[in-house]
């Protein structure tokens, strides 16, 4: 009996299976293929959105509407729309949104028009980002990305190519990097002389030309860049009147202070890790160390040292934190740069005749048998009601190797 019920079961679960699709229910899914924001000149123009469909639904079609009458949707194809842009005579920036949709599926996309009208538009087309690099907080505003956008980017000893063009772009935002490598933020960035998030500072800004034996620097009077996530463009007017549009599609990834065309400092071959307790430190107020307004507190760890000879064992840090003006509290998070509530990053000051002084945040093995520059990364510093500091290192030196444990000790301040 019970191998009849199995057969029976059997030949139900294979009607089961031949029964049909209800396609009706299937959801359809659009996605945009091309940037989200479209910068337009004065002049308009025609335009194209760029899509694919993932999810094909049935009897469902591609509609696109814009919210301005100043743009006018021209057709709709398998993979592309065209739009037009009327000319701008308002003399002001004015802003459209086109909704694309399908089924129950959407994306938007952002037209900003300028209202400055240009004799002519010099386009160019970046595939680079290299040299580009991520400073840190800046003046305690925005964190500091510093975008470099060409052709070719630079050569392997880390120099501009010759008879070449490299547009600078020193960014502000309000999103830090995490980790080794960062990511430009997504948004939209306009020219200003401050560091305030979204800005594009004006002193570092510029076109850059090359040729074999000079350069020439052509500052933005304006400047307005957006950042999507799969590339960067760029409207700018120079000094001397050109207009240029700037396109560039790719990763977003640059690093964090690399030492891009220059020998690294580090003495490392590979990651480190260290865990110290009952170690001792000497805190020692400078002042304005960096120009910054801010109190710089230069703290030197010991694992071991013997307060008769001066004798180091094991292990040593110099960390410069940069506190508040007449702050005298080091407890806090740190990232790397110069501004309040960062670390400054290891540096060497050469003396000539081969000769270097080690200056800011740096690991040292005592004897000198290993040390390496604190780049990038994250010093965590922690007090107990014993009055038992806590240093947490999670840094990178000059060579991409990760430095990083606990260190656990007494310690005196002093002002020098």
């Amino acid at each position: 009996m019970k191998k009849v019920l199995f057969l029976i079961c059997i030949a139900l679960a294979a009607v089961a299976c031949d029964k049909p699709i209800d396609n009706n229910n299937v959801s359809g899914e659009i996605s945009r293929t091309s940037s989200a924001t479209s910068l337009i000149v004065a002049e308009g123009g025609q335009y194209t959105i760029t899509y694919m469909i993932k999810s094909v639904a049935p009897d469902a079609e591609v509609t696109a509407e814009a919210d301005a009458a100043w743009v006018d949707i021209d057709s709709i194809g398998d993979t592309t729309i065209a739009y037009s842009v009327a000319a701008n005579t308002t003399g002001e920036e004015r802003r459209c949104t086109i909704t694309v949709a399908y089924d129950d599926s959407s994306f938007d996309v952002s037209v900003i028009q300028s209202g400055e009208a240009a004799v002519d538009v010099k386009t160019f087309e970046a595939y680079s980002i290299s040299g580009s690099e991520y400073y840190g907080i800046c003046e305690s505003e925005g964190y500091n990305y510093f975008v470099i956008l060409s052709l070719w980017g630079f050569d392997d000893e880390g120099y501009l190519y010759a008879d070449s063009e490299y547009y600078y772009f020193d960014l502000y935002s309000d999103v830090p990097a995490e980790g080794r490598v960062a990511t430009i933020p997504v948004g939209e960035y306009r020219l200003s002389s401050g560091t305030e998030p979204g800005a594009i500072g004006t002193e570092y800004s510029n076109l850059t030309i090359t040729s074999e034996d000079d350069y020439e620097e052509i500052f933005y009077k304006e400047a307005v860049l957006i950042v999507t996530e799969t590339g960067i463009e760029a409207h700018v007017t120079l000094t001397n009147g050109e207009v240029h549009h700037i396109t560039y599609e790719g990763s977003l990834e640059i690093p964090a202070y690399s030492n891009i065309g220059s020998d690294s400092l580090s003495t490392l071959v590979d990651d480190y890790s260290f865990a110290v307790e009952d170690g001792v430190f000497v805190g020692a107020y400078v002042g304005d160390l960096m120009g910054t307004g801010c109190n710089t507190c230069q703290v030197y760890l010991y694992e071991e040292l013997d307060e008769v000879t001066g004798e180091e064992y094991g292990d040593s840090f110099q960390i410069d934190l940069q506190l508040p003006e007449g702050g005298t509290d080091i407890c806090g998070t740190y990232t790397a740069g110069t501004a309040q509530g960062c670390f400054i990053p290891g540096s060497a000051y050469d003396m000539g005749d081969g000769q270097y002084v080690q200056e800011n945040s740096w690991y040292i093995e005592a004897g000198y048998i290993n040390f390496a520059p604190l780049i990038s990364g994250q010093v965590k510093v922690e007090k107990d009601a014993d009055d038992i500091y806590t240093f947490t290192v999670d840094c990178y030196d000059d060579n991409d190797n990760r430095i990083s444990g606990t260190f656990s000790g007494r310690g005196e301040f002093i002002e020098w």
